[in-house]
């Protein structure tokens, strides 16, 4: 037994995706498939395997939280760990053979008297900073002293080099490739040094559209899940969508003229009409200021959102879909019939973009898997 409420994810569409990034990169480029945050709300375990299972060779996540989680369900893969690693989280990094990011000399000393306690090896994976005014060195001098710190360091291996592009879906290339030239420099420098690491930059929108900045790596994100990074479809660009998000009527009425609907009572009919009542709201993770913004699909047609949006349930116009029946599935994300609703569509009238739409989509609601 399940609630009404549900979201499919189809695993077929992750892998197709990521073909669909691999034919535009080099036959060498390696793929990194990021599953932090429950891999954007998808299921961390079940993503990580299908994009393993269609050739990516490392996997991402933010923390190291979220690394032991795929460890503990037994996956062997290179894992990197995109956010800060601090010190209470050094030894269970290192047992647990994560790949921590370092942007500080502190951590690469930490690192190292950790693993040399442990009598372990700690491998790394350097982040420098090129525009994005994040996490990184951002500047050459200091990761030189990072790179003479590291041959004091033997417990501390330098694997992979690693930058993040800001704009890279942007039309205009002019600053991620700005960006490129920068991170050369820092390759450059690691190579005179003596250390020949992974390099890495491009994210989804780079990996797609500036195949010249795909170096040894590319890091398959938003577009894994079936989104453009742009915020809407791109012609020529083969993303599928992974999640159809359903929920059903539970409830129809008929209402007269000039009469409130929910909280507040923010919408007044016009005229009589029928409305209907869904088995979802922001306790599922749908945004309460999509209230009277965004439309749902009942029997292949398109009906507004009414009202302002409950926890637990939100209402519907029904007048366009006047055969529509208590119990009929009803699609917040996906397609029905010839009619489509995305999550780029909901994340523009909620004034966010569509990975918060996706990663909104609460715990409650159950994920099932084809």
């Amino acid at each position: 037994m399940h609630r009404s409420t549900y979201a499919e994810i189809s695993l077929e569409n992750i892998q197709h995706n990521i073909l669909f990034m691999r034919s535009r990169l080099k036959p060498e480029t390696k793929y990194l498939a990021v599953v932090k945050a429950n891999a954007y709300g998808h299921g961390m375990e079940q993503v990580a395997k299908a994009a393993l299972d269609c050739g990516a060779e490392f996997l991402a996540v933010a923390y190291a939280e979220e690394g032991v989680r795929l460890r503990n369900a037994g996956f062997k893969a290179p894992v990197l760990l995109l956010g800060a690693t601090d010190e209470e989280h050094m030894n269970i990094v290192i047992e647990r053979d994560l790949i921590p990011t370092v942007f500080s000399l502190e951590t690469i000393a930490g690192l190292q008297n950790h693993a040399k306690a442990l009598h372990k090896t700690c491998h790394i994976h350097i982040k420098v900073d090129t525009g994005m005014n994040r996490l990184g060195f951002s500047s050459e001098n200091e990761f030189v002293k990072a790179l003479e710190l590291l041959k004091e360091c033997p417990n501390v291996v330098f694997d992979g080099l690693f930058t993040h592009f800001a704009v890279s879906e942007l039309p205009d290339p002019s600053f991620t490739l700005g960006q490129a030239e920068r991170f050369r420099r820092y390759a450059a420098l690691a190579h005179e040094h003596g250390f020949f690491p992974i390099l890495h930059a491009s994210n989804s929108a780079a990996a797609i559209h500036l195949p010249e900045t795909q170096f040894d790596m590319v890091r398959g994100g938003i577009a894994m899940y079936g989104c453009h990074p742009a915020g809407h479809a791109v012609a020529g660009i083969d993303l599928r969508p992974v999640m159809r998000w359903h929920t059903a009527i539970t409830h129809i009425k008929t209402i007269g003229p000039n009469e409130g609907v929910s909280y507040g009572l923010k919408f007044v009919s016009p005229c009589e009409m029928r409305i209907g009542t869904l088995a979802v709201g922001y306790g599922d993770g749908y945004k309460r200021c999509l209230s009277g913004k965004a439309d749902v699909l009942v029997r292949g047609k398109r009906a507004r959102q009414i009202g302002t949006i409950c926890m637990d349930q939100m209402m519907i116009d029904l007048s366009n879909v006047p055969d529509a029946e208590v119990g009929d599935d009803v699609i917040l994300i996906g397609t029905q019939g010839n009619e489509e609703i995305t999550a780029d569509e909901l994340a523009e009238k909620a004034g966010t973009i569509s990975y918060e739409i996706l990663l909104s989509v609460s715990d409650r609601v159950p994920r099932f898997y084809e």
